[in-house]
């Protein structure tokens, strides 16, 4: 249904991969190749994993992606897990995104699923209580959707490409409070007490006690 180009990534010294910034001078360089799955299975002698051991949402996209560039979101910083932003389509592959926080440089925009659980539409963290990140310049508490659409002259995301909003979601069992212990994803050999700082559907936030939200999790 989506066209998605593969490219198999180069072998390189472990040396050369610290610090490494891409740029679109060096990857305009870089000689692409035709990917084929069938071929390169054949050459490591591998079996593809089979789609039974995929979960529904693991698997191949059901819906086509109605996304276009230049549309209004709110979405969670990658970064900073607890804070949802301001975001913009900057640009539209197959079934993936690339979005911008509004007001700063491009340097932080990244990659999402069109179906992400980490993408809402414009004014969801107003209708469910939630402070909501506003653009560069912009006053948190002065910060309103319409005005801005109006002030960018372009449009929010409509409801219904937020696939998320669609899906039927089992009662949470856990609570904005409750104590537990998590992993740390950052050092995978710690199991700290952490705290559960906020509740989405049925997913739930991370947060170490004591350290700051660049921990966080969902």
């Amino acid at each position: 249904m989506f066209d998605i180009i593969l490219l198999e990534r180069p072998k390189e010294d472990e040396a050369k991969m610290k610090n490494k910034v891409s740029s679109s001078h060096t990857a305009g360089n870089v000689k692409k190749r035709p990917w084929s799955w069938d071929q390169y299975l054949d050459e490591e002698k591998a079996v593809a994993a089979p789609l039974r051991a995929f979960s529904e949402l693991q698997s191949f996209p059901q819906n086509r992606n109605g996304f276009k560039v230049g549309m209004l979101l709110e979405g969670i910083d990658p970064l900073h897990p607890s804070k949802f932003c301001v975001l913009s389509v900057v640009e539209v592959i197959g079934y993936r995104l690339r979005l911008h926080f509004d007001g700063y440089p491009e340097c932080y925009d990244f990659w999402v699923n069109a179906d992400s659980s980490d993408i809402r539409p414009a004014g969801w963290c107003e209708m469910t209580g939630r402070k909501l990140q506003p653009p560069k310049g912009y006053k948190e508490d002065e910060f309103n959707w319409a005005k801005y659409q109006e002030a960018c002259s372009t449009q929010a995301a409509p409801k219904n490409l937020f696939k998320n909003q669609n899906r039927t979601v089992t009662s949470p069992k856990f609570e904005v409070g409750m104590k537990l212990e998590a992993v740390d994803r950052k050092n995978p050999c710690l199991v700290c007490v952490a705290s559960v700082a906020d509740v989405i559907d049925d997913r739930f936030l991370v947060h170490f006690d004591n350290w700051d939200d660049t921990y966080d999790y969902w």
